[in-house]
């Protein structure tokens, strides 16, 4: 009976020490039940990183945060243990990411690289910080502001150099002399400003004779556009085209014109027919009786 006992209290005892062992690597982000592989990365802070925060892969929990540490005695940096199962093959270019909910807390994103080659467990991988929500609202009106800062106090700068006393005293002269400038030329401005009015008076006035110029001007150029210009311009070219046609006809020696124009028979011929013409009117001249029989008592005349 007495051993019996003995038993029961090694038993309740080792199942302790087990829930022990097994709650303590729980909380170090290690789970007794499954095997990990175990990778490094180094960051410069964590933001509130803590041990067993969760580790995924495009929202999907692969492992826990096992082990946070400053990486050296400087405290300048810190190095992240992340335990993964190790059925996830890892590419070796993994970028391991802190990052932040809209509540504020931590976790790790694995953003898996395109390398072939598989990361051992044991590797040190890079890593690297994600911009806070807030943080990617409030940088750029940081900047903004930063900029608007900097223009500011360099128009300060101009403004101070250039109104110092003697930049004081040119302006109040310039100032002083366009005073009395417009107390002396009050009244040419005044007529000035009159005729100015005068003028828009009549524009104004003009205004419907100018209206039903453009009226007219729209309708002429609709007529115009109405008309048959079209049609005698197309005529023009016909004729132009048919005067072409004919033009070169006479350059080839047809018809009659291009006979005349292109064949030196009939220059010959016409030049001797003037030729012969002329000696006719000639001897018409000179020899009269010749040719022509003229009597009151009708004589015969002499062969």
């Amino acid at each position: 009976m007495k051993f019996k006992k003995e038993i029961k209290t090694g038993v309740v005892v080792t199942l302790i020490i087990f829930l022990f062992l097994w709650g303590y690597n729980f909380l170090k982000g290690r789970n007794l039940f499954s095997s990990y592989n175990y990778y490094y990365a180094t960051f410069p802070k964590v933001d509130g990183l803590q041990k067993s925060s969760a580790v995924d892969v495009n929202g999907f929990v692969v492992g826990l945060v096992s082990d946070i540490a400053f990486t050296s005695d400087k405290l300048d940096s810190l190095t992240v243990e992340i335990a993964v199962e190790n059925k996830l093959k890892i590419p070796e270019n993994t970028v391991i990411r802190i990052e932040s909910d809209i509540l504020g807390t931590k976790s790790v994103r694995l953003l898996p690289g395109n390398s072939s080659m598989t990361a051992n467990s044991g590797d040190t991988l890079h890593g690297t910080m994600a911009p806070g929500m807030f943080e990617g609202i409030i940088d750029p009106f940081r900047e903004q502001a930063e900029k608007l800062v900097t223009s500011v106090d360099s128009t300060l700068i101009v403004f101070r150099n250039i109104f110092d006393e003697t930049a004081g005293n040119n302006i109040r002269s310039i100032v002083s002399g366009l005073e009395q400038m417009v107390s002396s030329e009050r009244r040419k401005i005044g007529t000035i400003l009159s005729d100015f009015a005068s003028i828009s008076g009549n524009l104004q006035k003009s205004n419907e004779d100018i209206s039903r110029l453009i009226a007219n001007l729209n309708a002429f150029s609709g007529t115009l556009a109405a008309s048959e210009v079209k049609a005698t311009i197309d005529n023009a070219n016909s004729s132009l085209k048919q005067l072409h046609i004919l033009l070169e006809g006479i350059n080839a020696g047809q018809g009659t014109i291009g006979q005349l124009a292109r064949n030196d028979s009939a220059y010959i011929f016409l030049r001797r027919s003037l030729e012969d013409l002329d000696k006719l009117l000639i001897d018409l001249r000179q020899n009269p009786k010749a040719y022509v029989h003229f009597s009151l008592f009708g004589k015969k005349s002499e062969k």
